[in-house]
């Protein structure tokens, strides 16, 4: 589809969160066009599945997350399809029974998982990991199939072109594009790894960190199958050396990757893949050997590695996020944002059809002090 010529809000960028606020900005009635030079979800949302959990160190963020599960079970109402698998989420490490009371405190039933369930829901796990929490309404994300069902919501608002060029006037905003201009009230920028090389010109500065990681994805050994869906794993310990998430990847398939943040720092501070000549042994042995120690049930040698570009808010937590605005242009930058997806979507279309202060959610974060 070519592009228009004026719409009410031009949305770039076709990831979950792109694909989420130009979903809930028709349904508020906006002109609304979503712009991307690839295909939906090719960059920063790429993958089969991703982590859905309730619990974060800032209360806020878990309400959130509540909000962000009824909107995935609406989202899959829609779709006629699964996208949040019940399979949970079993952590390890932490302060087991004040995080019990924290998420229950938001209507979320945790509970204490006994060395028994945890065999029958994750058998391919160390007997000797424990104690251990069973957040029961998290889970993995199909983010594939997520993304096919944002697309086909956008249908043909959703246009296949490079975003060339940002100017703001007092009349609004010209997007210049490989498929001509577009004339927009609101620009919303929500282009990952690419944001930086739109909005630095125009005098916005976002701070992040650049680092490439590797995910691992094992087969369970013998076939061995789960009871149930597999839930996602987290692992705060550093009883098998490393911390640690986990999430399925469909029957027989368990990916993991680790947490910690010595993965090798990307020094293009506009770098929005993950260039070759990156030595990842040391990570790629280090998985290896955590999977070995906390997994034994999974096959060692890997079956499938997902290399990725990472971008967190400099001085903050992993899971920060905000929107930044300079006239009618407002960018957004995050890490850790496909389970918050469905409320994010939400926030950002208020914020893009309102000329008052967004949501106190989307303020961007504070560094963190020295």
């Amino acid at each position: 589809m070519s592009a228009p010529a004026e719409v009410d809000v031009a949305v770039i960028g076709a990831g979950i969160v792109g694909l989420a606020a130009t979903d809930a900005l028709a349904r508020r009635g906006a002109h609304v066009v979503c712009l991307d030079g690839g295909g939906p979800g090719h960059g920063q949302s790429a993958g089969a599945a991703r982590g859905f959990r309730h619990l974060h160190d800032d209360p806020a963020l878990m309400r959130l997350a509540r909000r962000s599960r009824a909107g995935w079970r609406a989202w899959e109402e829609r779709a006629g399809t699964e996208l949040l698998e019940r399979g949970g989420v079993v952590r390890l490490g932490g302060d087991v029974e004040p995080d019990i009371a924290a998420l229950r405190e938001i209507g979320v039933q945790a509970r204490a998982l006994d060395g028994a369930e945890a065999a029958r829901r994750m058998p391919w796990l160390a007997p000797a990991a424990g104690p251990l929490l069973l957040d029961p309404d998290g889970g993995a994300l199909r983010a594939r199939a997520a993304i096919a069902a944002l697309a086909r919501f956008a249908g043909d608002r959703l246009v296949r072109a490079r975003v060339e060029a940002l100017e703001p006037s007092d009349e609004g905003v010209t997007v210049r594009t490989t498929a001509g201009e577009i004339r927009c009230r609101r620009c919303l920028v929500c282009a990952g790894a690419g944001t930086e090389r739109l909005v630095a010109p125009l005098g916005i500065a976002i701070e992040r960190d650049r680092r490439a990681h590797l995910r691992l994805t094992f087969a369970t050994a013998g076939g061995v199958a789960a009871d149930g869906p597999a839930p996602v794993w987290s692992d705060r310990s550093g009883r098998f050396g490393e911390s640690s998430y986990g999430v399925p990847e469909g029957p027989g398939r368990y990916a993991l990757g680790l947490t910690v943040p010595d993965y090798p720092a990307i020094s293009d501070p506009l770098a929005e893949t993950v260039t070759g000549g990156l030595d990842l042994r040391t990570q790629r042995a280090r998985l290896i050997a955590y999977a070995a120690a906390a997994m034994p049930g999974l096959d060692p040698a890997p079956v499938d590695a997902v290399l990725r570009l990472t971008t967190t808010l400099r001085g903050a937590s992993s899971d920060a996020f905000g929107l930044w605005a300079r006239g009618g242009v407002l960018a957004f930058a995050g890490h850790n944002l496909f389970k918050h997806a469905p409320s994010l979507g939400e926030l950002l279309a208020d914020a893009a059809l309102d000329d008052g202060p967004p949501d106190p959610l989307l303020r961007p974060p504070r560094p963190a002090a020295a």
